[in-house]
């Protein structure tokens, strides 16, 4: 067994200026922001906008479907030598399963890619309101499905994604050892909603996150729940049998929604003998590392998931 919980002290004076952005202008924002389909369908353009914005240098993307998904591969002119020669990361962006995409997670997938030398494919899984959780799990798992056929070593897919993203990549490696596929090799985890049960929370403390507001987090649970595909497997990552995961490597900022079950997770998987190595980040927000180009916190939280990853796969 490999256990470890790291927390880190130091905070950036860009982290400190984000902290304090969100919690003046996005919080209110999201708090107010009505959750009709309507409501959803004009904060899902954030995508779009996003996608007007140059690309990122020194690499190159590629739209890619993956069993009928919609992805993007990204590849960077290094090519990874050790143990990371020939893996690949499946990449599912975070956003609440409403909003998010591509664009706005191509510079974190970019980054992934320069510094592990391996190509990202960032995979645009249907969301709210085309349907629920279990339509997400759906296109997650066919892309996955596609990626075993078609990667340089289906033995070394890592999964990785940041909030609902990390649920998904949670998901795809308990379902591909439950239909007997080949399994991921790892999952990197950022900020990953693990518990669809945020009301067992501590109220106090769930207040604390930077931008999401609780109520509205909680008004999703519905849409998540009833969209025409069912959720298979456990409905949350934390009540599946820990056996079942690969070497799991997670992040969470000190006051946000995600971190209580980061830490439970963290827990179960160490007292089950799996490895697992968390990294708990004072003055962050929630999901920082999909930030990583211009937060520095972000770019290393991206290097020490790369060096798990060459270490356990």
């Amino acid at each position: 067994m490999a256990h470890t919980l790291t927390w880190h002290d130091d905070v950036s004076h860009q982290a400190r200026i984000l902290s304090y952005a969100a919690r003046l202008t996005l919080k209110p924002a999201f708090a107010m922001w009505p959750l009709t389909d309507g409501g959803i369908r004009a904060i899902g353009r954030l995508d779009r906008a996003v996608d007007r914005l140059p690309r990122p240098r020194r690499v190159t993307i590629e739209h890619v479907p993956l069993g009928g998904v919609p992805c993007e591969k990204t590849t960077h002119p290094r090519t990874a030598t050790g143990s990371l020669a020939g893996a690949t990361v499946l990449y599912f962006h975070g956003g609440g399963f409403v909003f998010c995409g591509l664009a706005t997670h191509r510079s974190a997938c970019a980054t992934m890619a320069a510094r592990a030398g391996i190509p990202v494919y960032s995979v645009e899984y249907r969301q709210i309101p085309i349907g629920g959780i279990g339509t997400s799990i759906a296109d997650a798992m066919n892309s996955y499905r596609a990626l075993l056929d078609t990667a340089a070593d289906p033995s070394k897919i890592i999964v990785a994604g940041d909030s609902a993203g990390g649920y998904l990549a949670m998901k795809v490696a308990e379902l591909a050892v439950l239909e007997g596929l080949t399994p991921p090799a790892a999952v990197l985890g950022f900020s990953p909603l693990l518990n669809l049960d945020l009301k067992s929370h501590p109220k106090k403390f769930m207040k604390k996150d930077a931008y999401l507001p609780m109520k509205q987090v909680l008004a999703l649970e519905e849409r998540w729940m009833n969209g025409p595909d069912a959720i298979p497997g456990a409905s949350s990552p934390i009540d599946v049998d820990p056996s079942v995961f690969p070497p799991i490597f997670l992040s969470t900022a000190e006051y946000e929604l995600m971190r209580p079950d980061v830490e439970a997770m963290t827990r179960k998987l160490a007292v089950a003998g799996r490895t697992v190595e968390t990294h708990v980040w004072r003055g962050q927000v929630h999901a920082f590392p999909v930030m990583a180009g211009a937060l520095p916190e972000g770019r290393t939280v991206l290097d020490l998931a790369v060096a798990f990853a060459a270490r356990n796969i």
